[in-house]
């Protein structure tokens, strides 16, 4: 999906991908940071044809099944729909039933893993009677246009968005499970989760006209597809359409500099979090201003030959489990739900607080990086760190998961984490939530070897196919 804008320097028509957070423009070569991609923005697409282009066109349907009709009032109406991007995750805890011989019965634990791209969208505006309840793929390959009542139309009827976002999260995630065999698998329970998902508002366009012939109907037309609607969008005036319950957020534009020593930041367009290469100070964009990201760097094992390394980024979140039977604290606590199979010294875990590494990368197989996770979490590693001034000069992967999804991400490690068979654990889990206490930017440092990364300290192995890197 693209956004098309106006340049702010020069003015040119451009495309803004919509999973860029850096633009640059193809006719001055202007880079700038776009704000608020991370907040609810509002988006339209602009109608094809005109209302009388269109009316004619409607007027020949009808005469071609020898109607005679005359056509009246006709208005550009934009109707809201939210949507919604970005990884589903959702796993599913139940027990499959096995049928013997002689009719004897038994059965045996399981869970599946469902992490797909997720793209959806939905009415944002309340109807009873209105059949277009997703804008299909077209939300997908169309170019997007930043809101604007002026190019919008000023006879246009903007409909109210009357569907707030708290309920609109709640709408997103009714989807469905992993694929089970109903006859055999019987959920236990479940729980789905959407990480770096983005919400955002567009505005469809309708043509509306008053069809007169033996009796008088309104016929809605998509203005985009040119297809009649077999439906009723809501009765609203101008005026009470003036007072929307979700506010516009503009797509504006700030310097792509460092705010510490004024230099340009490197152009990483997927980036989040932008690492400057001459102060070694890292920055993410929150509402119009750059605020610092601390972060570390692990150099375990590295040596001096430090470019043959890939640095990967990860949120080193620490933790507390909070279950409503107990809270637990230390790695001692940890490994009563987690044990591994060594012998480990417990007055040493009892010092230690819990940690989660969650990937902070791009990724293609959500499912792949979500089992690297899981067992880097737990064997909860210590890591040699260095100060940032080290830092400059080594091949570091973007940053594309901010703080507070990586925590949506955590919950779901701490289902990967669960083995099917204990009960005792998935009964803890099952009503758990994380509790963060501090959050730390850490880059790892990986080997290249054959098909896949290899982690300096653990060994642990990712595939390479399974995470983009620029």
């Amino acid at each position: 999906m693209e956004i098309a804008l106006d340049c702010p320097q020069c003015g040119g028509l451009v495309n803004l991908d919509e999973d860029d957070f850096v633009f640059r423009c193809e006719y001055c070569d202007t880079v700038l940071k776009p704000t608020g991609r991370n907040d609810v923005q509002s988006f339209f697409f602009p109608p094809k044809g005109t209302l009388a282009q269109v009316g004619r066109a409607l007027l020949k349907a009808y005469a071609k099944k020898g109607k005679r009709v005359r056509v009246r009032d006709p208005r550009l109406v934009y109707a809201p729909y939210w949507r919604v991007r970005g990884l589903l995750f959702e796993w599913v805890f139940g027990r499959k039933v096995e049928r013997g011989l002689y009719g004897a019965t038994s059965y045996d634990l399981f869970k599946k893993l469902r992490a797909v791209a997720y793209h959806r969208t939905f009415p944002c505006f309340k109807a009873s009677r209105w059949p277009m309840i997703s804008l299909g793929l077209r939300a997908q390959v169309m170019p997007l246009h930043p809101y604007s009542e002026e190019k919008m139309g000023r006879e246009a009827l903007i409909l109210p968005a009357e569907i707030p976002l708290a309920e609109a999260v709640k709408i997103a995630l009714q989807n469905p499970g992993p694929s089970l065999d109903g006859s055999t698998e019987r959920v236990e329970f479940s729980r789905a989760n959407l990480v770096g998902e983005n919400y955002s508002l567009i505005y469809f366009p309708f043509y509306v006209y008053m069809v007169q012939g033996n009796r008088e109907n309104t016929v809605v037309v998509d203005a985009v597809s040119h297809k009649v609607v077999r439906g009723a969008l809501p009765k609203t005036s101008p005026e009470e359409g003036a007072d929307r319950r979700i506010p516009v957020k503009p797509l504006s534009f700030i310097p792509y500099r460092c705010p510490n020593c004024g230099w340009d930041l490197p152009f990483r367009p997927h980036t989040r979090i932008h690492l400057c290469r001459t102060c070694g100070r890292a920055w993410q964009e929150i509402g119009g201003e750059y605020r610092e990201v601390a972060y570390s760097v692990s150099l375990k094992g590295v040596g001096e030959k430090i470019d043959a390394w890939t640095f990967l980024p990860f949120w080193r979140l620490t933790v507390r489990i909070k279950s409503p039977e107990r809270t637990y604290r230390t790695l001692d606590d940890f490994y009563t739900l987690f044990p591994l199979p060594k012998v480990q010294d417990r007055e040493e875990l009892r010092k230690r607080a819990i940690r989660f590494y969650v990937p902070a990368f791009r990724i293609r197989n959500p499912a792949a990086v979500d089992k690297f996770a899981a067992r880097m979490t737990r064997q909860q590693p210590l890591f040699d760190e260095a100060c940032p001034g080290e830092f400059r000069e080594i091949r570091a992967a973007d940053v594309w998961l901010p703080l507070g999804e990586a925590m949506e991400m955590a919950q779901q490690i701490l289902y990967s984490m669960t083995p099917s068979r204990a009960r005792k654990t998935i009964e803890t889990v099952r009503g758990a939530q994380l509790d963060l206490r501090e959050g730390l930017l850490v880059w790892l440092p990986f080997k290249d070897k054959g098909l896949f990364l290899r982690e300096a300290h653990t060994d642990l192995g990712i595939q390479k196919n399974t995470l983009e890197l620029d």
